[in-house]
């Protein structure tokens, strides 16, 4: 009997250990395991930070004063226009910021100006055409980073909405083989180049990152806020919350797209006889009317020059 409750105790001693040193252990391998995850995930941690080159360093410095500038300049001048987040994410700059950008143009509006007015003071004498091209550099180095960044913007979009269908049909292809949607976006976003490939690798990226598809999709319409974009997130996100096969719905999609293309080819086309006439009526028809009335009337001159001396 003394036997038995030795073995009894003893074994009550080995379970409190095991159990106690289980309490202590498993939560570290817990943790471990935890972190071993969240870097084979992508997070590499705390590393040491690389000393910065002279050009990075200078660039950060530069990028800190312009957007120093550029917040002095909203808080104090709020009537004078700046671009928006949309402007910039439409033209794929995605590092700067519009306090940024306000700066630069307040930079090159106020830089060129007194360039310009320093070499007119070097050479002694300032003219009316001097002022005038005072003032026009102004206005340019106001006016053209704007008007570069809403261009580029255009025809970052354009490219888009131009091969938007072609991403449609690879779509198509995908889902009614069986593939999921966001499957499918994810394997096309990897073979599609170009800006409508950057917009789909970054879209595929937050969505990577814990946002949902939809939510992915929302802001990929607000970085390419096009007609031909809206449409089609907005008809993925109901096929993908309904739950039902959007190969159809696709499809429909696909060729309203290209009937729109149409439309609008149709609609630069019959723009284009008004958008020639002032190049033709003031650059085109005076050289022509020269270079057909001036042999006769030279003709005319010295005949009668010759009739009459």
């Amino acid at each position: 009997m003394p036997l038995l409750l030795m073995i009894f105790g003893v074994s009550l001693v080995a379970v409190s250990v095991r159990l106690t040193v289980r309490a202590a252990v498993i939560p570290r391998l817990a943790l471990k395991r935890h972190l071993r995850e969240i870097r084979d995930y992508g997070f590499e941690g705390v590393v040491d930070e690389q000393p910065l080159s002279g050009a990075e360093r200078l660039r950060l410095a530069l990028r800190s004063a312009a957007g120093s500038l550029g917040r002095f300049m909203m808080r104090r001048f709020p009537s004078l226009p700046s671009l928006s987040q949309s402007d910039l994410s439409a033209a794929g700059i995605y590092d700067l910021t519009p306090e940024i950008i306000h700066g630069i143009r307040t930079t090159c509006a106020i830089s060129l100006p007194a360039l310009f007015g320093l070499l007119f003071a070097a050479a002694g004498k300032v003219s009316a055409l001097g002022v005038l091209l005072i003032v026009v550099s102004a206005l340019g180095g106001w006016i053209i980073p704007s008007a570069l960044i809403h261009r580029r913007g255009g025809s970052r979009l354009d490219e888009i909405d131009r091969r938007l269908p072609e991403l449609i049909d690879v779509l198509i292809a995908t889902v009614e083989a069986g593939m999921g949607f966001a499957a499918s976006l994810n394997l096309v976003a990897e073979r599609f180049q170009g800006p409508l490939g950057d917009e789909l690798k970054l879209t595929m990226k937050r969505q990577s990152l814990g946002m949902t598809i939809q939510q992915a999709l929302g802001e990929f319409a607000e970085r390419c806020d096009t007609p031909s974009i809206r449409a089609f997130v907005r008809t993925a996100a109901r096929g993908e919350s309904l739950g039902v096969s959007i190969g159809p719905v696709l499809r429909e999609l696909s060729s309203d797209q290209r009937r729109r293309h149409r439309q609008a080819a149709r609609e630069k086309m019959q723009k284009a006889p008004i958008k020639m006439l002032f190049p033709l009526m003031f650059l085109i028809f005076p050289a022509l009317m020269i270079v057909i009335i001036f042999p006769a009337a030279y003709s005319v001159v010295h005949n009668l020059s010759g009739v009459f001396g």
